[in-house]
């Protein structure tokens, strides 16, 4: 016989008549269906009350990673967002005893919609119980920039924001080296910078046209004052304004 769709209405008429003591061969040839069917739909009404057996539970194989520890991976995940693959695997093995490659991982978080986005940063010293913590800490600091979440949620993280005293640097350089350099707390300004020539700079260099006798600055205005061009003067160089970008 030809496979065919048969529907459940029919598979209930056939047990319905036979029931009522039709014979097997006249339901077969009213109805069109083989003796195999009719006990089988008999087998599977008496089993579960319904001629349509239910579909299977189980469907493919096991799963490695069951719904309990996807949960717990997005528990951890919540918990420290920048973790990597590696050491998530590292974790599965010791917390869960799963053993899975870092394919199967990534395949797995893709699947629960974790995925890999920029780390925002949000600042400890929010929480005050902390910022006696952080001053103590090594200002050495290290982050990783991607974390996983939720798709349509940020990578949280509480990070140290490094805010300690700021230093700028000011150097004064020749085609043999470093002539003079200083470091000062903060920003370096007009003020600073002409002190610096004055005590550090011109101390080493020559009046023109001996060798160290040219001073180049570039365009920042902090450069371009007239107390430092009198300065230079005075030290036995010349005015010349135009832009450079060494010293000799």
């Amino acid at each position: 016989m030809v496979f065919r769709k048969i529907s459940n209405d029919l598979k209930e008429c056939a047990l319905e008549l036979w029931e009522k003591g039709w014979d097997e061969e006249d339901i077969q040839e009213a109805l069109g269906v083989s003796r195999r069917s009719l006990f089988r739909w008999r087998a599977i009404f008496r089993e579960f009350g319904t001629v349509q057996k239910p579909p299977s539970p189980l469907r493919g194989r096991v799963r490695t990673i069951t719904r309990h520890i996807l949960d717990a991976m997005a528990d951890l995940y919540h918990l420290h967002p920048d973790t990597y693959l590696d050491e998530l695997q590292l974790w599965l093995a010791i917390n869960h005893d799963v053993d899975i490659s870092l394919s199967g991982i990534q395949k797995n978080l893709d699947q629960v919609g974790l995925t890999l986005k920029l780390l925002h940063k949000i600042a400890r010293e929010r929480d005050e119980a902390r910022r006696a913590e952080w001053r103590e800490m090594n200002d050495r600091t290290t982050g990783r920039r991607r974390g996983r979440a939720l798709i349509g949620h940020r990578a949280d993280i509480s990070h140290p924001f490094v805010r300690g005293e700021r230093y700028s640097l000011v150097a004064a350089i020749s085609v043999s080296g470093y002539i003079a350099a200083r470091a000062l707390p903060g920003s370096v300004d007009s003020f600073s910078f002409f002190d610096f020539i004055a005590e550090e700079v011109l101390p080493n260099m020559n009046p023109w046209p001996d060798s160290r006798s040219v001073l180049i600055v570039d365009n920042c205005s902090i450069h371009h004052t007239e107390a430092l061009a009198d300065l230079v003067r005075n030290a036995g160089g010349c005015d010349n304004r135009s832009t450079g970008g060494s010293a000799n």
